[in-house]
């Protein structure tokens, strides 16, 4: 699949930047509507060879995280900050589903053909909410299937949120739970020196990978 001038649109229509722009061209040429595991410093790599200087670490994943909230691209599996398992979707399933006209009963109708793999990616994106909610629930944080925001994302990521979320005294010293929790997720509180260095003083002091961690909060 190459980049179309309706790619440039969608970009247009979004607000989508050019760092994010230039990073969703890459991925492209990974693989689309299959699952491809890029290494964003490869990327980064590639900017610097082209622009003279890479983008700083940060940045680089608020554009991938554009990306996402643009359902650009589906995460399924993080590994590190930079090296994903992941879906780049098709121009197309990014469009708006058109509304169905009603059957006009003198019209021939012809019954949809089923798509088995589009069920099977539902049905494992469902399991992946379903989870993430027990986790929260367990925690007194109670979210609807519908917040697909939160319930959608990695698990590291919710069980370091609930993780910070207990170390900051929980339901005891945060009114707002589930505001918490949602903005932790957004703006990766994790990933904040001090967070980061309470995570790792709660597992002895080791400082490992987020990733390999058991985040049981």
């Amino acid at each position: 699949m190459t980049w179309t001038e309706k790619h440039d649109q969608f970009c247009l229509k979004n607000h989508i930047p050019p760092a994010a722009k230039l990073l969703w061209q890459w991925l492209i040429r990974e693989g689309v509507a299959e699952e491809v595991e890029p290494d964003l410093s490869e990327f980064n790599h590639w900017v610097e060879k082209h622009r003279g200087k890479g983008y700083a670490h940060n940045y680089l994943k608020q554009m991938f995280n554009v990306l996402v909230e643009n359902r650009v691209i589906q995460t399924i599996k993080q590994y590190s900050w930079k090296v994903f398992k992941l879906i780049v979707r098709p121009l197309e399933w990014l469009k708006p589903r058109r509304k169905e006209k009603l059957h006009n009963p003198n019209s021939t109708y012809k019954t949809p053909t089923p798509n088995p793999s589009k069920s099977v990616d539902d049905d494992i994106q469902q399991q992946h909410i379903l989870s993430n909610q027990q986790l929260m629930s367990e925690s007194g944080i109670h979210f609807d299937t519908e917040e697909t925001e939160v319930l959608n994302r990695p698990q590291f990521e919710i069980k370091a949120a609930l993780l910070l979320f207990k170390l900051r005294g929980s339901t005891e010293k945060i009114n707002n739970p589930e505001g918490w929790v949602r903005q932790c997720l957004r703006r990766r509180y994790w990933e904040q020196p001090r967070n980061y260095g309470a995570i790792c003083q709660h597992f002895g002091g080791a400082v490992i990978s987020l990733e390999q961690m058991e985040l049981t909060p």
